[in-house]
């Protein structure tokens, strides 16, 4: 369980520099980098189910019935909405937001979301690990915040409604029996949603080099595709507040990839502020409840 965490943890914080790459270093086009990464993450998923089916004894049903089957169920559309939601909302806010602050509104409104939806459904978290959680959030703000300038409300609520959507999403995964098939159909259903942006996205296509489009393939097929498959499978045993607290390490490894790869500079403050996440984290996710 360990590594298959440690991998979902590495696609989110990949997906976070491939998309600030694209965006930021190349300017690509927000509802393009979408789009593609949209449509590589369901065809990249489709192929793999459908090698799967292939060495399953089971006989495949009709694929126009099957097509039909899935037009007319409301949780295809639904996981469609979440996923779609989020790329779209993320991509979008992520251009006009300080990185840091975007980052910090996505992290911290999932946070506290999966926590309330984890204490409707009866979760309770001991004084301990109330406070690790409230731990990692400072740690977070201390990394995040510091010299970023105030956000543009519009930016901010999309983003709002980015991280809702991404809450919507993984939350549905507590009550999916086939992980694989539950998220091609998340990447299938927002392809189709967002399919309608295609005619005013036609001018931008050709006006950016081949490395843009390489990155939102990455971010698309392997980044989201395999790793929200991964963490589809991994959610149900994670539980919903191990699993919210867990995301926040992503900021933590999204910083020492981009001082790794991209050579950015890393402050002592960013440094003592991972310390405090990981920290967090740790006591809020590690310290067992009382009997």
């Amino acid at each position: 369980m360990a590594f298959q965490v440690s991998l979902v943890l590495l696609a989110f914080a990949a997906n976070s520099l491939l998309c600030r790459w694209a965006l930021d270093v190349h300017q690509f086009d927000p509802a393009v980098f979408s789009l593609v990464r949209l449509l590589s993450g369901a065809l990249t998923l489709t192929v793999l189910m459908l090698l799967t089916r292939q060495r399953s004894a089971a006989a495949p049903a009709p694929a126009m019935q099957s097509i039909k089957y899935r037009l007319q169920q409301k949780r295809f559309w639904l996981l469609g909405a979440g996923l779609g939601t989020y790329v779209l909302g993320f991509s979008w806010a992520y251009t006009q937001l300080d990185t840091g602050v975007g980052a910090f509104i996505l992290f911290a409104t999932v946070q506290l979301a999966m926590q309330v939806a984890s204490f409707i459904q009866g979760g309770r978290l001991t004084r301990l690990q109330w406070s690790g959680v409230v731990i990692s959030l400072l740690g977070l703000a201390g990394l995040l915040l510091p010299g970023g300038s105030a956000p543009a409300p519009l930016a901010a609520a999309l983003m709002f409604i980015a991280a809702l959507g991404w809450t919507a999403f993984v939350l549905m995964a507590k009550a999916s029996g086939k992980a694989l098939e539950d998220v091609q159909q998340a990447f299938v259903a927002a392809s189709l949603l967002v399919i309608p942006l295609f005619p005013w996205l036609l001018d931008e296509w050709l006006h950016w080099s081949p490395m843009p489009w390489l990155l939102a393939l990455l971010s698309g097929s392997v980044a989201s595709g395999l790793g929200y498959f991964l963490w589809y499978r991994i959610l149900p045993a994670l539980g919903v507040h191990r699993a919210a607290q867990l995301q926040l390490l992503v900021p933590v490894i999204a910083v020492m990839m981009g001082v790794v790869i991209l050579a950015e500079t890393l402050a002592v403050q960013a440094l003592f502020a991972m310390v405090v996440i990981i920290a967090g984290v740790m006591l809020s996710t590690f310290v067992k409840k009382r009997a």
